[in-house]
């Protein structure tokens, strides 16, 4: 459907409007069109004019091949108390909105996309040791499942942005995992490294390994800090072998004054699609795929289990090398 520009007023935080962007979801609020029935939470804008906004207000799955099932993945033995967990509501916020509008690709970029509200040396920010998780234990045992898909036994294996822990799973078989990541502190206390590297990939571009040497990569809960993540991932494609895989994972938490702009305005859907995006404009993989975990039980003993009835949800985005 067509609107007049005037019923999209959106603004950024500091007051400046926000320009609609081809392929970009928007809260369907933000829209001041008083009839917005069977609209979709979020709607995509599919054409944008001076004059004119056409927006695709239907679920992001309209016109897609979907295949749902069901699996039992585990029983509670004791009682807790928990709100219930809506599943069709799940499945209604989010799931499509990775893919792109018609195979266009989505317009995500402008010149304030990568902007952070504190643009000091990334090392100054990074220097006290962090020696803490970033997600909780579910959250972990879950990434630890992704990547033992994806790492070859005897594999050789990078751990990009790399810090005290790198989620794999207890007894993960692999050759050997390299870190690579701003606090030699943190990197010396994670148990799986073999050695690490400290080096600011958003300062120096260059990863300091030579061509063909990683069997798989993994990058956690980093990603949207990068300021040229695009140049990154296609250092990443040249350290790997053929049809070696690199996971992107992330959750929905970050340091504020780090993270890019563009991030923190994107539904985590969206966000994979913009890792999508990544793989695609650095060239060199293929097979690219996207992946959600949600709606886990949080473990009782984490501390926020009282505040959060689930664990951090994750978000992967996997593609393998060419070649």
């Amino acid at each position: 459907m067509t609107l007049p520009r005037s019923d999209f007023g959106a603004r950024y935080a500091d007051g400046t409007p926000l320009t609609p962007k081809f392929g970009r979801f928007y809260p369907a609020n933000w829209f001041s069109t008083s009839d917005r029935r069977g609209w979709f939470p979020s709607v995509r804008c599919t054409a944008a004019s001076p004059i004119g906004l056409t927006v695709d207000a239907r679920h992001p799955l309209t016109g897609r091949a979907l295949i749902l099932s069901t699996k039992v993945v585990g029983t509670l033995s004791d009682p807790i108390e928990r709100m219930p967990i809506d599943w069709l509501s799940d499945l209604a916020t989010g799931p499509g909105m990775q893919a792109c509008h018609q195979g266009q690709p989505t317009e995500f970029l402008d010149e304030k996309s990568y902007r952070r509200p504190d643009e000091a040396p990334d090392p100054q920010f990074y220097a006290p040791a962090r020696i803490v998780a970033h997600i909780d234990s579910r959250a972990q045992r879950i990434l630890g499942a992704v990547y033992n898909e994806i790492i070859p036994e005897d594999g050789l294996v990078l751990d990009l942005m790399s810090s005290v822990h790198s989620n794999l799973l207890d007894g993960q078989m692999m050759g050997a995992c390299y870190g690579l990541g701003l606090n030699g502190q943190e990197m010396n206390k994670n148990p799986v490294l073999s050695g690490a590297v400290v080096a600011d990939l958003n300062s120096k571009l260059d990863i300091p390994f030579v061509d063909g040497i990683f069997d798989a990569a993994i990058c956690t809960v980093s990603i949207d800090y990068l300021v040229d993540p695009v140049r990154t991932l296609s250092e990443v494609a040249r350290l790997l072998r053929p049809n070696a895989a690199f996971a992107v994972t992330f959750s929905n938490r970050w340091f504020p004054p780090k993270v890019t702009r563009l991030w923190t305005e994107l539904h985590p859907f969206e966000q994979m699609a913009l890792v999508v995006q990544y793989f695609e404009t650095a060239g060199g993989f293929t097979e690219i795929e996207t992946r959600s975990y949600r709606g886990y039980p949080r473990p009782v003993d984490d501390p926020y289990y009282r505040q959060m009835s689930t664990s951090d949800p994750i978000f992967a985005v996997i593609g393998r090398a060419a070649g």
